[in-house]
């Protein structure tokens, strides 16, 4: 990247391929989450199980393992952001046709359409929102961040409105062109050149994971314990809600509402990062959130609600500070970094959940949150004395 990017000041070119990148990172996260809602149509009308469709769901928690890597280290290498622009179409094609889905077999293929797209937009929007950012990395990595949240937390509401307005049939005949002409305007307006590696410098694919691995390993296992955490609690809140009296509507309200804050609380730990340091805002939040979690889920009615709310909100404020730590490691390989930072931490959350449901089918489910919550000053008091002994040595 040009050295004028240093500075504070972004040129009308960076403005416009950061706000291109935030906007088609929301429009791709309302539709990446549409398979919950989605389920019960696809069970009236192929008989979708439970099983199919936890299957269904590993798809996503896969492809973030395994294949946003892959994507990164060629997003890397190219000059054009065909990855970051035209993924989200990919991925709302198979979110738009997936109610329509005749058999599983269609059904697993539009999904994977949905969680290739996915892949694909992640590590390069990331990768080319950092690179335009400047000097303000974690604030507007921050604003990425937040519109993929919001978009996520939009999602359920905005595909029951667009089907019950549309009918599954139209849907798709409504949707996809205005995709398809939105990701065409960007690529014309925000999908600007980059020079990549000369080809001396790019290795293959396992050099390069190890050379990252080494810069960015105990970022990426703190934001896996992190988003690990955040997806089992997360998931588990309304059954929490339920068990103790609440109804149904209550649970859903209650998990919107700490979804939708857990989105926007990362602009204000991005801002922080930029003027008090990255590490400060990441440590710091994290020994902080145990104290809400732990004492809201102890709690009950407007306390228990109040106390995981601000719990969420810490916990999730230092997403966009992790993403700008692993990106000013490796600025040279920014989609790969945030491949690893990003999308393998969040596949390793997804798959995480599972083993919280049994074990709190074996010890009960205020315990297992228990246990859970308390994870994350585990994980910042490892980082801290890891990186305390690195700073030691290099000393």
């Amino acid at each position: 990247m040009k050295a004028a990017r240093v500075g504070s000041a972004l040129s009308p070119r960076d403005k416009k391929t950061i706000f291109g990148m935030i906007f088609l990172h929301g429009m791709n996260d309302m539709h990446s989450t549409a398979l919950p809602t989605i389920i019960p149509m696809l069970a009236q009308s192929i008989s979708l199980t439970l099983s199919q469709a936890g299957m269904l769901n590993a798809v996503f928690g896969l492809t973030n393992i395994f294949g946003q890597p892959v994507t990164g280290y060629i997003a890397d290498r190219l000059k054009r952001p065909w990855f970051a622009v035209w993924g989200p179409l990919i991925s709302i094609c198979g979110a738009a046709l997936l109610p329509l889905a005749p058999s599983y077999g269609a059904a697993f293929i539009f999904v994977g359409m949905m969680s290739l797209g996915t892949s694909l937009f992640h590590p390069q929007g990331t990768g080319r929102c950092g690179s335009s950012a400047g000097m303000n990395l974690a604030f507007y990595l921050s604003l990425f961040s937040a519109s993929g949240g919001v978009g996520s937390s939009l999602g359920p509401l905005y595909i029951v409105f667009m089907i019950s307005m549309l009918g599954k049939s139209c849907f798709p005949l409504v949707i996809i062109p205005f995709a398809a002409a939105v990701c065409f305007y960007v690529w014309r307006h925000a999908g600007f050149e980059v020079e990549p590696k000369a080809a001396s410098e790019r290795g293959s694919f396992i050099a390069n994971l190890r050379l990252l691995a080494s810069k960015i390993l105990p970022i990426v296992s703190i934001t896996s314990v992190r988003d690990g955490v955040y997806q089992s609690l997360r998931i588990f809140l309304p059954s929490l809600f339920i068990a103790r009296g609440g109804s149904i509507e209550a649970g859903g309200a209650a998990l919107f509402a700490v979804t939708f804050a857990a989105s926007l609380a990362g602009i204000a730990g991005g801002r922080l990062a930029d003027r008090i340091g990255d590490e400060k805002v990441l440590l710091g939040t994290l020994a902080v959130s145990p104290l809400f979690l732990i004492t809201g889920i102890h709690s009950g009615g407007t306390v228990c609600f109040i106390l995981l709310l601000v719990g969420f909100v810490f916990l999730q404020a230092s997403t966009p500070v992790s993403t700008a730590m692993a990106q000013r490691r490796c600025p040279e390989s920014r989609s790969m970094a945030s491949s690893l930072a990003q999308g393998v931490s969040w596949g390793i959350a997804n798959l995480s959940v599972t083993p919280v449901g049994i074990l709190a089918d074996h010890i009960g489910l205020q315990t297992a949150m228990n246990a859970v919550a308390f994870m994350p000053w585990t994980v910042a008091l490892w980082y801290w004395r890891g990186e305390a002994a690195a700073r030691a040595g290099a000393g």
